[in-house]
């Protein structure tokens, strides 16, 4: 776990976000999650907890996987943590892929419960989704995996880099000049649409990918682009990573300075919510 927290934090860093702007919190560090947490779980019925759709999905692969059925309480009320994780903040925003969605609703409806009751003011988050919120997998499968090797990662050498770009998936129906062309599915155009910065030029290798004339162009020519405009993209954050993995101090400071300051002000959160639910005071008048 440690290394995991760590790993990411250092991905953060990487891509340039500023531990001096941006609040790097270890939730473990922070108690009073665990105490909003609890607090939450009375405003949630077990079905509207197991409806989400992700767990949903989660706890099949669980069941058809275990015949024993090992799903534990704690991972049924993940989603309800993740309500504790938007409120104790006061987050008004929360950027997410698609499938998170369900998550933000689940928080709306809690939070909007608890100011009902106890007439409070908690704001209600609401979900940001970019343009293009998630990159497809490079063999257009639905599913991310170390084991499957189909992604490209931000730590990725210019020789894993190549040697992934050369493994998407394309247009399997381009072998003729009569073959019928499709680049909805076509992986490295994707990815080009992302990241690739002259759109113009990207508009005419479309057009000569699809029309089929002298001067079309193959699957080749544009893998090599991308490859070339990924290692642009990655390469600095290879760098920067290498400076914090050897700069370790910096990655610890970041997380523990916002854990520890942090708490201030959601202990005053805290303090707010016992008051309004008449959890203190209970000793002689």
């Amino acid at each position: 776990m440690r290394n995991s927290v760590i790993d990411m934090v250092i991905d953060w860093m990487s891509v340039w976000l500023d531990p001096n702007k941006s609040n790097f919190v270890v939730q473990s560090y922070v108690p009073e999650f665990a105490e909003l947490f609890n607090y939450l779980t009375m405003f949630v019925s077990y079905t509207t907890a197991v409806n989400n759709p992700t767990l949903k999905e989660e706890m099949k692969k669980i069941e058809d996987r275990e015949s024993s059925n090992p799903i534990s309480l704690g991972f049924i009320n993940y989603p309800v943590s993740q309500v504790a994780d938007i409120m104790l903040p006061l987050t008004h925003i929360v950027p997410v892929w698609e499938d998170q969605i369900p998550h933000i609703e689940l928080a709306r409806k809690i939070i909007k419960k608890v100011n009902t009751m106890y007439n409070t003011e908690f704001p209600l988050p609401k979900a940001l989704i970019s343009d293009m919120s998630r990159l497809v997998w490079i063999d257009w499968t639905d599913k991310m995996s170390k084991s499957l090797w189909n992604t490209i990662y931000l730590t990725a050498t210019y020789e894993e880099i190549k040697s992934q770009v050369n493994k998407m998936y394309t247009d399997p129906n381009k072998t003729s000049i009569d073959s019928k062309w499709n680049i909805d599915k076509h992986v490295v155009f994707l990815y080009l649409d992302i990241f690739y910065e002259d759109k113009k030029h990207l508009e005419e290798l479309k057009k000569r990918y699809i029309e089929w004339w002298e001067n079309s162009v193959w699957d080749w020519e544009i893998k090599k682009l991308l490859i070339e405009v990924l290692e642009k993209f990655i390469a600095p954050i290879r760098e920067r990573r290498k400076y914090y993995e050897n700069n370790m101090d910096i990655v610890v400071d970041a997380i523990e300075k916002w854990s520890a300051n942090l708490r201030k002000d959601w202990q005053k959160m805290l303090l707010q919510l016992r008051k309004a639910m008449g959890l203190l005071n209970y000793g002689r008048e």
